[in-house]
């Protein structure tokens, strides 16, 4: 009796820990600044989006450039457009998550936790070591119901602190002003209305900067920068809404089953 004396306590311990609401508070903090960033993101793209097909309506009346210039903006609205996409399926895993953080931390799989460690108490006291078995995987599988999304919510966010923060936030601020940028020329485009292309033309060049001897080449690596920033923000969000969580979860499963195999081996007294 006196070796079961820890493992009393620890489940104890746990079935009281159960009820402990602070792991819940920060996972939904990280869960919720994970979404604003998504959000952002999100918002970003059909920033981008609306002011690529503003200018992309601008160049049908063009004469030289018009079937160039259309090619070189057609990619980037693909990728941007595809893009959005991959944002809403962020911002839908994120939302998930918190679904399943709050079903986690309902008085139901509180009571069942709390309910299986007081069960498997009562048999460790006991001597009888079948039931034991079982009420020890009871626990394990409501401890796992009860912290898995919890402990995935917050090992992710560390992990996304410390490797993916900084260069989501510069590649945010590039498509930011990126953004910024195209909507001032889709502004003044859709101000100007039926005023001279070649004159509209003159103000995109100045206003974009890159374009000195060759208008449609210049257009083409301002695009093709934005479609770096574009990708890298697309594999960042998808490694932090989808590729962290299941792998926390994974490794978190193998653990359970390791311990459930543990503890429910059978031992000689």
């Amino acid at each position: 009796m006196t070796r079961r004396l820890p493992l009393l306590a620890a489940l104890l311990l746990l079935a009281a820990l159960a009820w402990l609401d602070l792991p819940r508070t920060l996972a939904t903090e990280t869960l919720d600044a994970a979404l604003g960033d998504a959000f952002s993101a999100f918002a970003i793209a059909k920033g981008l989006n609306a002011s690529i097909s503003v200018l992309q309506s601008s160049t049908l009346d063009f004469q030289v450039f018009q079937l160039s210039v259309g090619e070189a903006l057609d990619p980037a609205n693909d990728m941007i457009e595809r893009f959005s996409w991959v944002m809403f399926a962020a911002s839908g895993s994120l939302a998930l998550q918190k679904l399943l953080l709050g079903i986690s931390s309902s008085a139901i799989i509180k009571g069942l936790l709390s309910l299986a460690c007081l069960i498997a108490a009562l048999a460790l006291a006991g001597n009888a070591p079948r039931w034991r078995r079982a009420a020890l995987r009871g626990v394990l599988v409501c401890a796992f119901l009860r912290f898995a999304v919890v402990a995935v919510a917050l090992a992710s966010g560390m992990a996304e602190h410390a490797f993916l923060e900084a260069p989501r936030s510069q590649a945010m601020t590039e498509l930011r002003s990126s953004q910024e940028q195209l909507e001032t020329l889709a502004e003044r485009r859709l101000a100007q209305g039926e005023a001279d292309d070649r004159s509209w033309w003159e103000g995109l060049t100045d206003r974009v900067g890159s374009l000195v001897d060759n208008p449609v080449e210049g257009m083409t690596e301002r695009f093709d920068a934005l479609t770096d920033r574009v990708i890298d923000l697309t594999m960042i969000f998808i490694t932090q809404t989808m590729l962290f969580p299941l792998g926390f979860l994974y490794l978190l499963y193998r653990l359970a089953a390791a311990g459930i195999r543990e503890w429910t081996r059978p031992r000689r007294e």
